[in-house]
């Protein structure tokens, strides 16, 4: 009835939880999720805070609540402007 959830390392200062297809994540100010990319879209949902988003050559600033959906294969990184709650799925 009862699983333990994996704990991941998701860059400077976030951290995430692996719940199945679903990512539960939280970071204070200043932490980054790393460059990266996804074979899939990706969707994030940022439940709290603010966030800087670099989605290929374009920044833009978030501020919850927000749904983001990032095309694949396309490299995205997020800064918290703010202490940050944040989940993430991919689409298939």
């Amino acid at each position: 009835m009862f699983e333990e959830i994996e704990k991941i390392d998701e860059g400077k200062g976030f951290v995430a939880y692996d719940c199945d297809n679903v990512y539960f994540f939280c970071g204070e100010k200043g932490a980054v999720a790393s460059d990266h990319e996804h074979d899939y879209p990706d969707v994030v949902f940022v439940i709290k805070g603010e966030v800087e988003l670099i989605v290929g050559t374009e920044t833009h600033h978030v501020t919850a609540p927000k749904k983001i959906t990032i095309p694949p294969n396309i490299y995205h990184k997020f800064t918290a402007l703010t202490d940050v709650i944040a989940v993430e799925t991919k689409l298939d």
